[in-house]
């Protein structure tokens, strides 16, 4: 653990504003954020005569040095259907070195859509952000959220967790049709931390 708080503290340093803070999250918040983004993953809509197809990946973004990512696989979410979206160099190396199992993808989350699909990745089960997103344009969170939600089918989730009170992203300010719900605070943690879940409201997916 102290190896990976001083990777995570050097990314921080490089970027502050990609990373966030610099500390990484607690155990009791990385199973938690696991559980909920996992309970949130919708199945593939449509199922081709021939058979079903391999299930969309989860997805997360910006993993730092891997807490939550190790949680996702304590709670059984098989590595192939894990990949991890990290666009620091440094933290990606040690993410590959640490789970050589699984997709890591160096590259900007903000253009997620273009990241994935440069890895040959064209949809997702649901979506988990550890970006931060208040530091983040607005413009440049509504393009990545728009994006995530576009390699999912209807009903996909955006699973967020932020260091503030209030959400990460306003659904009143982000011009996309989001219902935002408040899943709660995990106090074990350093700074405790909130997360939230995005979806599309249903009316916005009817049209």
């Amino acid at each position: 653990m102290r190896g990976s708080s001083l990777e995570f503290l050097r990314g921080w340093s490089r970027d502050p504003v990609a990373v966030g803070l610099p500390v990484t999250s607690s155990p009791w918040t990385a199973r938690r954020l696991a559980h909920e983004t996992l309970a949130a993953a919708v199945p593939d809509a449509v199922v081709p005569a021939e058979g079903p197809p391999p299930e969309s990946p989860i997805v997360e973004l910006g993993a730092g040095t891997g807490a939550v990512t190790a949680a996702f696989l304590d709670a059984g979410c098989p590595p192939d259907r894990l990949v991890v979206v990290e666009r620091d160099a440094a933290l990606c190396a040690g993410l590959r070195a640490r789970f050589p199992a699984l997709r890591i993808v160096q590259g900007d989350a903000l253009a997620l859509r273009e990241t994935l699909a440069g890895a040959g990745i064209g949809s997702a089960a649901v979506v988990l952000s550890g970006l931060p997103m208040r530091a983040i344009p607005a413009a440049a969170a509504t393009r990545c959220y728009a994006d995530a939600f576009a390699l999912m089918p209807p009903g996909g989730a955006i699973v967020q967790y932020t260091y503030g009170l209030r959400p990460p992203v306003d659904p009143a300010e982000s011009g996309l049709p989001l219902d935002a719900t408040f899943l709660g605070r995990e106090w074990r943690n350093v700074l405790p931390m909130g997360i939230w879940r995005y979806r599309l409201r249903r009316a916005a997916l009817a049209e």
